[in-house]
């Protein structure tokens, strides 16, 4: 065989490879796809332009309202800075493109949880620079008014950093810090028809802080499902990432173990610690953004290890944190590699699929509120102590189906 029918053969077989590679990439896309806008910044004053994590929001008959958050309007925090939350409740005014102010929290504050319900959407506990929250307000879009903001029932304690999600108007929240402490507390609440907050079954395993929770029905029955989150150590056990999926059977009232974070092209796990989730077509759940597995727990873990050795005084302790602080958050946007996959989770195999690649969604502490097939990834966290003001709003796309909230 001469060299020109062995050099022939071999960019055949390179055709025939990268046209295996754009078929798979095209079925991918063609089982679920996402067509991004991004929403201008325009009305965003002051230190709201710096953008903010971990925000309020609600998406009331096609209205994206989005409240609170934190950042860092001057130094970082190992420079002297503080973190500030915010008041401003915000309305994003589609006709003119821009954000109007439209009222004001009780107080400045984050981390809480954002929860649809029938009339309106809850917003659940968060904590302010200074203290945890267990305050509860339900808020709604009445007719002619651009929003009303009520007390509703608080929480049986002040919880932050937690997931939240809603079967109709029976809202389900756990995880996150529970009176300052890492937690696998759960709790419900009829947002109708409760006067206060039930305790359910806590969930097994490690603590989650910063998880996501999604409600799927499946074959009649109505299901709670947590996922990603993270352990930052106790005197006990060592950080750790969440990567088990869990589901709670809320009927049988019972938690168990259905999948794990793994990649399936890599097989290596994945974080979902500060990501979004939402259900797509009651079969897949659909996650956004994250930190980065391996990035994110050796920082938790240096910390813990500093904090917890010993043999080490307190003023060593400062120093050694100080320097592990200046170089781990003056890294370049690109060093944190938060998730840039959009992954769904398909309930029936309890497997993963990356979607889509975007920047788009590579952020920690965004806020996900959706309607259909209409969600709006609002702001986030870039890299440690630096937030992006950008709002987008994604349209799903799926072969067989309508979406559901």
């Amino acid at each position: 065989m001469n060299c020109r029918i062995i050099c022939t053969l071999k960019f055949m077989l390179w055709i025939l490879l990268i046209g295996s590679m754009v078929s798979c990439h095209n079925e991918k896309n063609e089982k679920m796809k996402i067509i991004w806008t991004r929403l201008p910044v325009k009305g965003l004053d002051g230190n709201l332009q710096k953008g903010v994590s971990a925000a309020y929001a609600a998406l009331i008959d096609g209205k994206l309202i989005v409240a609170g958050g934190a950042n860092f309007p001057g130094k970082p925090g190992f420079e002297g800075g503080s973190k500030a939350s915010y008041d401003e409740i915000l309305l994003f005014d589609s006709g003119q493109n821009t954000w109007n102010i439209i009222g004001y929290l009780p107080q400045p504050s984050a981390y809480g949880v954002s929860v649809p319900v029938s009339d309106g959407a809850l917003w659940i506990g968060g904590n302010t620079p200074t203290e945890s929250l267990a305050s509860c307000y339900k808020v709604s879009a009445p007719e002619g008014d651009p929003i009303e903001l009520k007390p509703f029932i608080p929480l049986p304690l002040a919880i932050d950093n937690f997931a939240g999600c809603a079967v109709d108007d029976m809202v389900f929240v756990g995880g996150g810090n529970v009176n300052g402490k890492p937690s696998n507390a759960f709790y419900c609440i009829d947002a109708k028809n409760d006067s206060a907050w039930r305790v359910l079954p806590d969930f097994p395993g490690i603590p989650r802080v910063q998880p996501v929770m999604a409600a799927i029905k499946k074959d009649g029955k109505q299901y709670v499902y947590l996922l990603g989150g993270f352990f930052g150590g106790n005197t006990d056990s060592k950080p750790a990432m969440a990567t088990d999926v869990l589901r709670y059977d809320i009927a049988a009232q019972s938690w168990e173990a259905v999948g794990e974070q793994t990649d399936t092209e890599t097989g290596k796990p994945f974080s979902l610690g500060g990501a979004t989730a939402m259900a797509v077509d009651n079969k897949y759940i659909l996650c956004l953004g994250g930190v980065n597995y391996n990035i994110f727990l050796d920082a938790i873990t240096t910390q813990y290890t500093i904090g917890n050795d010993i043999t080490t005084s307190a003023e060593e302790k400062s120093r050694l944190n100080l320097k592990f602080s200046k170089n781990y958050m003056t890294q370049p946007v690109e060093y944190y590699r938060f998730n840039p996959e959009c992954r769904i989770y398909d309930i029936n195999t309890n497997r993963w699929e990356t979607i889509e690649v975007t920047p788009n969604t590579a952020r920690a502490g965004a806020t996900l509120v959706s309607d259909g097939n209409i969600f709006y990834a609002v702001q986030g966290e870039l890299k440690p102590g630096v937030r992006s003001p950008e709002t987008w709003k994604g349209e799903i796309h799926s072969l067989n189906s309508k979406i559901n909230r």
